[in-house]
């Protein structure tokens, strides 16, 4: 099998799954929007997105960096410090995120965030930061061993249709359904899914006595804590987008928007799936000090995203309004904004795997810094723009943010490892020389 058929395959398959999901967080949201009122379905979103967010921070960056450093040991034959980065992994991770969201359960308990219902709404986001972020660093260890299935299935296959199938038993047969049930139920469904994760995870995981020096330790923390940045902006766009649209949008245009962008962001799953398939080769490949196949590689896994989301616009700027107003009539109205959040993914496929291949080269710092500037110019548009022009100008603020990162991120590729993954450039054959090796490495 060629490497693009290959490429393909693994991509379908991934995207495959992540549809059958898709499907069934279409019908959630449709089922939400008539079993919450549209203040409690922003409420769901805002709790949920800052669950996640925190999480993500709380991870340490050890999901990022798991693929380069896993590649790294299994390539030298060294299974015994791959226990002991796992081993720091998940100790470091679990002590942050207990503390994390221990204060986020004293400042819900004491601070006057609204009703009862609410104040026991972001408990529940205290106690599910820590399985949140654990299952954040099992999924990037599955992708470090290209168990893709594991690595996604969990979270973005099975959850969405459990969690539909309980809200449909819970519709039909419970006649008062509020906020704080419906986030019982999902986030007591992640953390059973992250239990199973781990355990159909944990026979392929290094057996031995764990080995690492400090100064190993070090440098895991040290490259580990800039991906942090870097996984929020990346991986957790949509939830910061929401966090940040909270304040200056209304409840029911915030519901809307985080349609809208949860919908533009099953598109950018696509493109990230595609991107995500190769960066174990990368991996190994830098690992090994093999990487004159870069562009062959990149080139092979850049076809399906073009496509993909040029279909999708073209199917959001027909039929956009009809497609939210499946969700409420009053969603109709972000109809633009979804034109706009999912033309931000397809310059997403046009620029290729920048940030992604800043991490593989060892740039951790500098890809971090990108995505905080980027963030930075997220918030400034969003202050800037949504006050005046709601929906739209939260969108526009999201476009502006994406050209920004998307333009420093290949800029900085190119200056650091001499590599472009642009469209141009790949379609004119000449992706740059084979990444050299960080220094240090």
């Amino acid at each position: 099998m060629s490497l693009g058929s290959l490429l393909f395959s693994k991509t379908a398959t991934l995207l495959g799954m992540r549809l059958g999901g898709a499907g069934a967080g279409f019908l959630t949201q449709l089922l939400l929007a008539r079993m919450l009122a549209p203040e409690d379905l922003g409420l769901f979103f805002a709790a949920t997105s800052l669950a996640i967010v925190l999480a993500t921070v709380t991870s340490l960056g050890y999901p990022e960096i798991a693929p380069r450093f896993m590649s790294r040991y299994q390539e030298r034959g060294k299974p015994e410090v791959v226990a002991g980065f796992l081993r720091q992994a998940n100790r470091e991770t679990l002590i942050f995120s207990l503390l994390v969201g221990l204060l986020v359960g004293l400042t819900s308990a004491i601070w006057p965030v609204g009703s009862v219902d609410v104040v026991a709404l972001f408990v529940l986001v205290a106690v599910m930061i820590p399985v949140l972020a654990l299952f954040s660093i099992n999924g990037g260890v599955a992708l470090a061993q290209r168990r893709f299935l594991v690595a996604y299935g969990f979270e973005t296959f099975l959850r969405p249709i459990l969690f539909l199938a309980a809200l449909v038993t819970l519709y039909l047969s419970a006649s008062v359904v509020d906020l704080w049930i419906v986030a019982s139920l999902f986030f007591g469904l992640t953390a059973g899914l992250a239990l199973a994760q781990y355990l159909t995870l944990r026979g392929s995981l290094p057996q031995g006595r764990p080995k690492a020096d400090g100064r190993l330790a070090r440098r895991w923390r040290l490259e580990g804590a800039p991906q942090i940045a870097v996984a929020i902006y990346t991986l957790l766009f949509a939830d910061l987008a929401i966090i940040l649209a909270s304040i200056p949008l209304g409840a029911t245009q915030l519901a809307a928007f985080g349609i809208a962008l949860k919908l533009a962001m099953l598109v950018g799953f696509g493109l990230q799936v595609a991107h995500q398939v190769i960066i174990p080769d990368l991996a190994d490949a830098h690992a090994s000090r093999s990487l004159g196949r870069t562009g062959e590689v990149m080139r092979a896994a850049a076809v399906f995203p073009i496509v993909f989301s040029l279909l999708a616009l073209a199917v959001i700027l027909a039929v956009g309004d009809h497609v939210l107003a499946l969700f409420h009539p009053d969603f109709a109205q972000a109809k633009w904004a979804l034109a706009i959040l999912v033309a931000c993914q397809f310059l997403r496929a046009v620029a290729g795997p920048s940030g992604q291949l800043l991490t593989v080269a060892g740039a951790q710092a500098a890809n971090a810094a990108i995505c905080i500037a980027s963030t930075v110019v997220l918030t400034v548009a969003k202050v800037a723009l949504t006050p005046s022009f709601g929906l739209t100008g939260a969108a526009v603020a999201v476009f502006i943010a994406w050209v920004f990162w998307l333009v420093v991120a290949a800029l900085c590729l190119r200056h650091i490892t001499g590599i472009r993954c642009d469209l141009p450039a790949l379609l004119a054959r000449r992706p740059g020389p084979a990444m050299q090796p960080a220094a240090g490495e």
